[in-house]
């Protein structure tokens, strides 16, 4: 028996070398970091040696993985946003934050820290670089520095100048860019602005952003690094935080993965105090969180007493990310209200007797409301959280409340609605089972196909020769010139044969007759 286990059932098990790893993230937000975390601390437990640059450390690690602060480096975004800084972002003004303050300044300021200056300098070498897709593509330096194949994650659904360093299919008539909140089906209006978004995040990104991402990379890395152009060219991976059961259904090329859900763990049994708000109330509860970045302290107060009034006629016991001292002074909080400045939400929405969650609509939210099938009413202020609502109203398992039409009328109405209509519960349960009905969890799929790019050295045969066509050739721009040309000379070729015809018949007689 031993002889069979050594010779025989060894040797058929997969084995997968073990690389160093190292992980970047820039952008100084807590929901964007957990994904990073996730992986990374998943990638650390299967054997591989992994670092991470982040603003926001652990209280607990595993071993092989190690957290590099950049803590301070920039202001973090998180639990210091008041509603007035975000709400009512023009399509400008997003892109803008996206790719400056979320992309070419954040890369800026960690350049400059001791963290990213000693990997400059290290002698240590790593097999891969996970980056994050976001408002800049600075960090790909490292993978030129260590010549390591690059995984990148977009943290949000994805970015419209993350298609075509891989040739992503990404046709504007039926794929809503990300700063549209359209569904796939548009009508003429809605394609014609779909195009001209479309076109212009390209040129904004192309031209705009890479500018400055370029003047970066050279005086960090050196004026002999190859342009981020040609580094965007050595992506091996695109790891995307969607799935199609939330967003839509479109065309893929092998290396663009959807692992919507990536950061969502098993639920697990809540601390006793807030076990006992859960269940001690036959009617449900209601959980409302506006997630890491703005503070509902912040609404106007208005806004809050109608809110406050509106759950006051409510039987339902209510959960509140916030911290009560906080509120403005007079106004008056019913006592089936409980705050608390830290919740274990994805716990809480798991809970059978949470019926209801009222958030701003960001992704990660709505994607475990949606794993654990509890109906939605969004409140959106900035970014993809417009998007994200329209998608889950279309698909009947959420209501859009806009922030500056509330009142207590109109919040108690919706919530009613969102509550005694059974048909958004029964929808995010079919949903749910959609989301959740895959050959392997999101971080399962994420870990295989990060380390497949390890094992295959970058898997240059995922690669679509598509991406490294010019822009010209990609859209078909040199062939369409040719053939308009071939077209022309047609057409005066035939004009010219017509002319020698009607000579030939009418020309010859009218000279006879003279």
């Amino acid at each position: 028996m031993l002889f069979i286990y050594l010779f025989i059932i060894v040797p058929s098990v997969s084995i997968t070398e073990t690389a160093n790893i190292l992980g970047i993230m820039p952008f100084p937000v807590k929901s964007h970091s957990i994904l990073f975390e996730t992986l990374l601390k998943r990638l650390a437990e299967k054997g591989h040696e992994v670092d991470y640059v982040t603003h926001f450390l652990s209280e607990k690690t595993p071993e092989r993985y190690n957290e590099l602060s950049i803590r301070g480096s920039l202001p973090l975004f998180h639990n210091n946003f008041s509603v007035k800084a975000l709400k009512d972002h023009s399509v400008y003004e997003t892109i803008k934050f996206v790719t400056t303050s979320g992309g070419v300044d954040a890369n800026s300021a960690i350049m400059k820290t001791a963290v990213l200056q000693s990997l400059k300098n290290t002698t240590k070498q790593y097999d891969l670089i996970i980056t994050h897709l976001f408002g800049s593509d600075a960090m790909l330096g490292f993978g030129h520095l260590f010549n390591a194949p690059i995984v990148s994650i977009t943290t949000c659904a994805v970015l419209p100048w993350a298609h075509g360093r891989i040739a992503n299919p990404d046709n504007p008539s039926y794929v809503p860019n990300f700063y549209t909140s359209f569904l796939p089906k548009m009508n003429l209006y809605e394609r014609i602005e779909n195009t001209i978004l479309w076109i212009m995040t390209r040129i904004w990104y192309n031209y705009l952003t890479m500018a400055p991402s370029n003047r970066l990379v050279k005086d960090f890395f050196g004026p002999d690094t190859p342009s981020l152009e040609n580094l965007i060219q050595n992506t091996s991976l695109v790891l995307v935080n969607s799935h199609f059961s939330m967003q839509q259904v479109r065309p893929t090329v092998p290396n663009f993965i959807e692992v919507g859900g990536l950061h969502i763990r098993e639920p697990q049994p809540l601390p006793k105090d807030l076990e006992n708000l859960v269940s001690n109330n036959t009617f449900g509860v209601v959980y409302l969180s506006m997630g890491s970045m703005v503070i509902t302290e912040t609404f106007e107060p208005e806004i809050l007493q109608a809110m406050f009034d509106a759950f006051a006629e409510l039987p339902y016991t209510v959960l509140w990310k916030a911290s009560p001292e906080k509120f403005p002074k007079g106004l008056t909080i019913p006592e089936n209200i409980h705050f608390k400045t830290w919740m274990p939400q994805i716990d809480i929405l798991c809970h059978p007797n949470v019926k209801l969650f009222i958030s701003h609509g960001g992704l990660l939210g709505s994607q475990e409301a949606v794993y654990c099938a509890v109906p939605r009413i969004g409140i959106p202020l900035y970014g993809d959280q417009e998007a994200n609502i329209h998608k889950s109203e279309k698909l009947g398992i959420a209501i859009k409340l806009a922030y500056g039409s509330i009142t207590k009328d109109s919040f108690l109405e919706t919530v009613k609605r969102v509550l005694e209509d059974l048909s958004y519960r029964h929808n995010v349960q079919k949903i749910s089972q959609i989301f959740k009905d895959r050959p392997m969890s999101p971080l399962d799929t994420a870990v295989y196909w990060v380390e497949y790019v390890i094992k295959y050295k970058g898997a240059p045969h995922l690669r679509s020769v598509g991406a490294d066509l010019p822009w010209y050739q990609y859209y078909l721009i040199d062939v369409a010139v040719i053939l308009l040309f071939g077209l022309f000379v047609l057409f005066l070729l035939i004009v010219y044969i017509l002319k020698l015809i009607m000579y030939f018949m009418y020309g010859k007689q009218k000279h006879k007759v003279e």
